[in-house]
């Protein structure tokens, strides 16, 4: 798999490539990432990228000619190919789900494009076949971390890039719930102990721990999930057990 990043600010991405799992998959030819200045794109002396807004207001827009450079000599065309996509980082756009990167993972060409100020001009859009996608219900600065998340997300479902990729399959959001609490050695530390379940060895017993425990967590802090989620006669029963214990909770709070 190829990425390509599409960015203001090519240094950014220094560390963010050369550290961790992103590092070794590059450095095991499991894919490649390519950093790419848009400024190179410009055609002015000043290596102008963006402007005022017509109609006026604050902010400044990314222009469309660089833009449109760029993604040329890129080679790309008014519709992409079958196995390449184009991604604007927008926060007018679809928001980015485990699911778009399992998407994301399968394709052969990722190329993102970093948002900055107001966002790029609109034209842009109608020259080439772009989806504009949104990490988050905030504002940042600019694009790159947002393109740093979307990276990190995609590569690691890449097969090879972790050491086990049952890892992958097992995270949060992979099966919709939340992680169960997890632990490590020692099996004690100032009073607080890991959970028997966890300790014992019964296979069947830890499964049946980590999936009450899973969805205990989603309740709490993510509920709107459980509704995307396939439960069983169990699952719906430990539900209501947790929403009667909620219930009672908020009535002694009120007493």
């Amino acid at each position: 798999m190829r990425i390509e990043i599409v960015t203001l600010f090519p240094g950014w991405f220094e560390s963010v490539i050369s550290q961790s799992i992103i590092g070794r998959g590059i450095e095991n030819k499991l894919f490649d990432i390519r950093i790419i200045n848009l400024r190179d794109y410009t055609t002015d002396k000043h290596h102008t990228a963006d402007d005022t807004p017509y109609g006026g207001g604050g902010g400044m827009v990314l222009k469309v000619e660089p833009l449109y450079n760029c993604l040329t000599d890129l080679g790309f065309e008014k519709e992409s190919k079958s196995g390449e996509k184009i991604v604007l980082t927008s926060a007018a756009g679809e928001k980015f789900t485990q699911d778009k990167a399992v998407g994301f993972s399968l394709l052969d060409r990722l190329t993102i494009i970093c948002g900055h100020y107001l966002g790029v001009d609109e034209r842009i859009l109608s020259l080439f076949d772009i989806e504009e996608i949104s990490i988050g219900d905030y504002v940042m600065t600019g694009g790159e971390a947002a393109a740093a998340v979307i990276t990190d997300a995609v590569v690691r479902l890449i097969p090879g890039v972790l050491g086990n990729f049952e890892s992958a399959t097992a995270d949060s959001h992979t099966e919709k719930l939340l992680g169960a609490p997890v632990y490590t050695r020692p099996e004690e530390f100032m009073g607080l102990t890991v959970p028997e379940t966890l300790l014992g060895g019964n296979h069947r017993l830890i499964e049946e721990y980590r999936r009450k425990e899973s969805i205990r967590k989603t309740f709490e802090n993510r509920p709107e999930i459980l509704d995307e989620v396939e439960l069983d006669k169990k699952d719906v029963a430990f539900i209501k057990e947790l929403e009667v214990k909620k219930k009672n909770g908020k009535k002694e709070n009120n007493e």
